[in-house]
């Protein structure tokens, strides 16, 4: 009798003398695939050799597995025979709280083989397990309170009150019965912060305006990030055909979708938050801890939902920001492509390209060209407000050596063209530069 070919999810041993290494093969298939099975009595080409098998031997193995195989897993052991009356034993089991070790060591299957995991691996497994780490990592502060967090499930008609019992049901506490890293991200006290950074041009060379978005609790923090880019997603008519075409800036849709996936699935564990990036012809969302393991791009990309902050999503999809569809990466897939996707050394980005070139990036060109046009003298004048911005233009004239009659015509000159705005009264105020 012929078992078949040793896979990721098979693996055969002649003898029980090598029990361990097939515990070794099973833990490892775990960690892979979910399940496995390990044949022992088995030669390496499938064949059935058969083994002895005592009143003891399935007991036997059962007992090592519960001593080399950590967490504790449920297995089938069955005695079993070929039509010869070739006796062996068949071990098989399931389980999704990975990474699971064996004799201490973490493997996992690669085709037939088990592989040694790196530790940027097993941190993987670790933070895309069912052990979800958010929840088991305790807070490093402990005095918290939940005003702003129960608020925001009252206005999504979830009536929550900071109890014990509340604690529990939304797993705010570990198994030691204190608060967690989520309790903490969604408490009035989390201090993460949230960076919306906007570049000039195309690359990071020139940061133009750094927002920083937090200090509340995280379903807070969600919430402005999704108003702002709902704000600045302005939309341009075109009725050159006679027909009224509205093209957004960019797909909201697929933002959202993108943002809400970042906070789900960002190694909270590491304290990072996600962030944004704003450059002239796109957005960028970007979360770190990477594809969540055991998932293929290809997963990923049908909308594979296995989401590394399981409580997390259990509070998002309860206050109505997440739901537990899939559809998410296939709404930006649609709209951008897998493309819109990058894998990168523990790093996730999403890239959302705008639609056309916005409003304030074609204001910013035409002040940058307008610049490059002034007069020596009206160059002189915004220079040196540029560096003095609370100067009088009588000081201005006398360090430019220019009468104050026409550096005043100078100054209205250049608000006119909109690089040059007084801002306050006339004894305190000071001149803005753009």
């Amino acid at each position: 009798m012929n078992l078949g070919m040793e896979n990721e999810t098979q693996e055969f041993k002649l003898s029980l003398s090598q029990l361990d290494k097939g515990l070794k093969s099973l833990a490892a298939m775990l960690n892979r695939n979910g399940y496995g099975t390990v044949f022992f009595g088995v030669d390496d080409d499938g064949t059935v050799k058969g083994l002895m098998i005592g009143k003891k031997t399935l007991l036997d193995v059962r007992n090592r597995i519960s001593d080399l195989i950590d967490p504790k897993i449920l297995t089938d052991i069955n005695e079993l025979a070929d039509e010869f009356g070739n006796t062996y034993i068949r071990v098989h089991a399931n389980g999704s709280d990975i990474p699971y070790s064996c004799d201490g060591r973490f493997y996992v299957r690669n085709v037939s083989a088990d592989e040694q995991v790196s530790n940027d691996i097993l941190r993987k497994m670790l933070t895309s397990s069912e052990a979800d780490l958010i929840k088991q990592i305790s807070s490093d502060v402990q005095e918290l309170t939940f005003m702003q967090l129960t608020g925001f499930m009252s206005d999504h008609s979830i009536h929550a009150r900071d109890t014990s019992a509340f604690f529990q049901s939304y797993n705010l506490e570990n198994a030691s019965g204190k608060f967690n890293l989520m309790a903490y991200l969604l408490s009035d006290q989390n201090e993460m912060m949230i960076k919306v950074v906007r570049f000039s041009g195309t690359d990071k060379t020139t940061m133009l305006e750094r927002t920083e978005v937090g200090g509340q609790c995280l379903l807070l923090t969600v919430g402005e990030v999704l108003e702002h880019f709902k704000i600045i997603n302005t939309t341009r008519v075109d009725l050159s055909e006679g027909i009224r075409k509205e093209t957004p800036l960019f797909e909201y849709e697929s933002f959202r979708e993108a943002w809400i996936n970042a906070c789900l699935h960002n190694s909270w564990g590491e304290k990072i938050p996600p962030s944004i990036y704003i450059f002239d012809d796109r957005i960028e969302i970007v979360s770190y801890g990477g594809l969540p393991y055991g998932l293929s791009k290809e997963g990923f990309y049908q909308g594979t939902s296995r989401p590394v902050n399981r409580s997390l999503l259990t509070i998002f999809m309860a206050t109505g920001l997440a739901e537990q569809s899939g559809h998410g990466v296939p709404i930006i897939v649609s709209d951008y492509g897998k493309e819109a996707f990058t894998f990168d050394d523990g790093i996730l980005k999403v890239t959302i390209k705008f639609a056309y070139e916005p409003d304030a990036v074609l204001a910013r060109k035409y002040k940058e060209v307008t610049k490059t046009q002034l007069t020596d003298n009206q160059k002189n004048v915004y220079d040196y407000l540029k560096m003095n911005p609370k100067a009088s233009l009588q000081i201005v004239a006398e360090e430019t050596r220019l009468s104050l009659a026409g550096v005043k015509k100078i100054a209205l000159r250049l608000q006119t063209l909109g690089l040059l705005e007084r801002t306050g009264s006339k004894k305190d105020g000071y001149w803005l530069t753009k």
